[in-house]
């Protein structure tokens, strides 16, 4: 089996030897990797609606693992196996991880880490996380068939983590590490953003806004 390089950095971010829930699995290729390349003890496949529920169990069915896969069709984290330490959350937007994670919080208590791949509102996501005592110990931004995306694994602390607005903008650990394509996408943003400052269209708020985050990124690319 191959993966995307997205599904190959979320499938990286998993700790060795976790039993994982995958909400929103699809055909299951994260848990059906991991389990392929003995990286994983088991796995919980969610899916919430019957018809990508029917074909997520058609892969996993048809495959030599399905003893290793529980089958679930529920909400996000509703119904965890008691086994599950490691939840990734790939796909979606950050205020909706936000809301799977916010309506089960007595799930989390046994959950060690999160591998979350948030494709919007990510700055929303990295506040409420650190607020939840989830630290960022590992992220990626990269582009994958043009596509920006920013990955990371979260682990469960004692106390909550504060993330200032610039931590939470660009990523903690992304500030570090600032990748290639971390500084091409920031880059880009740079040029847009202070051209449509140069052509006067903005209004007064919105012009103050792109201003201040023009002076964020460029004090990020130094």
């Amino acid at each position: 089996m191959t993966l995307s390089k997205r599904l190959l950095c979320v499938a990286s971010f998993v700790p060795e030897g976790s039993f994982i829930a995958d909400v929103g699995s699809d055909h299951a290729q994260i848990p059906l990797f991991l389990l392929q390349n003995h990286r994983i003890r088991g796995a919980e496949a969610i899916e919430n609606k019957k018809g990508p529920f029917k074909r997520m169990s058609s892969a996993v069915l048809s495959s030599p693992y399905k003893e290793n896969i529980v089958l679930s069709l529920s909400d996000g984290i509703s119904i965890l196996d008691h086994r599950v330490d490691a939840v990734v959350l790939a796909g979606m937007g950050g205020r909706l991880i936000q809301k799977i994670l916010q309506e089960h919080p007595e799930n989390l208590r046994q959950v060690k880490s999160l591998i979350i791949d948030a494709h919007s509102e990510r700055d929303v996501l990295f506040a409420f996380l650190g607020e939840k005592g989830f630290r960022i110990s590992q992220e990626s931004f990269f582009y994958d068939e043009g596509i920006p995306y920013d990955v990371i694994q979260a682990i469960q602390e004692e106390n909550p983590v504060v993330y200032s607005w610039k931590e939470c903008h660009f990523g903690p650990l992304n500030l570090k590490q600032k990748s290639p394509d971390f500084i091409a996408y920031w880059s880009k943003e740079l040029e847009r953003m202070s051209s449509l400052i140069a052509a006067g269209k903005l209004s007064g708020k919105n012009k103050s806004v792109y201003q201040q985050e023009v002076s964020a990124i460029k004090e990020v690319l130094q």
